[in-house]
């Protein structure tokens, strides 16, 4: 199946809830856990066996795991081969980005037939341009993987680059929209392709944004802790039923940081998420 099918049928059957892994110092000092690449190994099963195999899809943040170097990359692999077994697809969330070659080389490490680190897409940033990325987006293609690319993202900071204005007077998020369109539906005859979008569920221009993303699936963080809701994904996102994936990072940890109380949490977040 390609990587649309895979997440389109995951999607009908768990919900639109993507649950966040976020293994922050803090967050592990909260769960009682060691900050080490061993306790971040920890909560991720701890949220793999909450979610018991019944949400659409997981996104470790890379970097909380990177930052203990070759143990933390360890115990990444570990966390994506136990998310596997258990059939849940994984969305590595690193923001890679690069000139082609090295784009290629992300493509290969995330999606390569024998990488330890195999999950089923990735998020990319664009600010080298998106067609530095095509090789890496070709790549992910002939493997049946996606990549979401950053297009509104829910921080703030980034508004004023990505509402600038292009020579040809659209912003650079109306020209990626444009852009990721067109590639997928050269990728692909299916209604929606392997190459989605980030779009946070904070912006106000998220409607319009969504809107010209019809071929996408739609990465929405922001809420929770940064203050969006699901109501607020159902106004901003009226378009986009079906293929909307709500992140949710922090905010799992709400009722409490047991196997028990984060699969309340969990089934909370999910009922919510009903209609999206």
């Amino acid at each position: 199946m390609s990587f649309a099918s895979r997440l389109q049928a995951r999607i009908a059957a768990h919900g639109a809830l993507c649950v966040g892994i976020d293994p922050s110092a803090s967050l592990l000092r909260s769960c009682g856990l060691p900050d080490t690449a061993e306790g971040a190994l920890a909560f991720g099963e701890r949220v793999l066996e909450a979610a018991e195999a019944k949400v659409a899809i997981v996104k470790p943040q890379s970097a909380f795991f990177e930052r203990f170097g070759s143990l933390g990359l360890k115990a990444l692999e570990e966390l994506t081969a136990l998310a596997k077994r258990q059939d849940v697809m994984v969305l590595l969330d690193g923001k890679r980005g690069d000139i082609d070659s090295t784009a290629l080389a992300y493509a290969e490490a995330y999606f390569g037939p024998t990488t330890r680190l195999a999950v089923d897409a990735i998020t990319t940033h664009v600010y080298l341009g998106i067609g530095a990325l095509k090789p890496m987006f070709d790549f992910a293609v002939k493997q049946d993987r996606g990549v979401f690319v950053v297009v509104r993202s829910s921080n703030p900071e980034g508004e004023a680059l990505q509402t600038a204005r292009t020579r040809t007077g659209e912003t650079v998020a109306q020209a990626l929209c444009r852009e990721i369109t067109a590639l997928n539906r050269g990728y692909t005859k299916e209604a929606l392709g392997p190459i989605g979008a980030v779009v946070g569920a904070t912006c106000q221009d998220a409607a319009e944004t969504v809107e010209a993303l019809p071929t996408s699936f739609i990465l929405a963080p922001g809420v929770g802790a940064q203050g969006a809701t699901m109501q607020d994904l159902r106004t901003r996102m009226p378009n986009a039923r079906g293929r909307i994936l709500a992140n949710v990072s922090r905010a799992i940890l709400a009722n409490g940081t047991t196997v028990s109380e984060i699969r309340t949490t969990i089934k909370a977040l999910q009922s919510q998420a009903e209609g999206l």
